[in-house]
């Protein structure tokens, strides 16, 4: 029994993985570029995150369970202290890279489109914006948000012992 739920944990994790790096594949094929014009029907490449929420909190939740359980009985101290400053790092590089380019993008969609009148009203999450927010790097940024929340719990409970 205790091997079937191991090996049913395992499924679920996996297909939430895959659904999750579904979704912010296809948020990403979705981006229009600036110079086109995408229309009022709102953004298409957010409706598999609406749908799928509930596999990518699973996948957010069971990654961060798993990474924890590893840190914790695998490594020292020192190597977790590492780990959480290299997530860390990782998570500000990739934030600040993400919102560079959302800003970029913002003053391009002002010039280009005639649609947006000023650059302060322009929002950042549209159709032109998907493939800024929703790519690789961003899964990436998910993954090291999970890495440092795991960290920082294997470092407590290191303590405690």
């Amino acid at each position: 029994m205790k091997k079937l739920t191991f090996i049913l944990y395992r499924f679920i994790y996996i297909f939430s993985a895959c659904l999750t790096v579904g979704a912010f594949t296809f948020a990403n094929l979705t981006a229009l570029s600036p110079t086109k014009y995408g229309g009022g029907n709102g953004n298409i490449g957010l409706l598999p995150f609406a749908f799928l929420f509930p596999f990518i909190i699973i996948f957010i939740a069971m990654s961060i369970s798993y990474l924890h359980e590893y840190l914790y009985r695998k490594l020292e101290m020192n190597t977790i202290r590492v780990v959480v400053g290299v997530s860390l790092l990782g998570v500000i590089l990739i934030l600040s890279l993400t919102f560079i380019k959302a800003f970029q993008l913002k003053s391009l969609l002002a010039e280009v489109n005639p649609i947006y009148r000023e650059e302060t009203k322009i929002p950042l999450l549209t159709m032109n914006s998907n493939a800024v927010f929703f790519n690789f790097f961003t899964f990436i940024l998910l993954l090291l948000v999970c890495s440092f929340i795991s960290g920082m719990m294997a470092f407590k409970d290191k303590q405690r012992k």
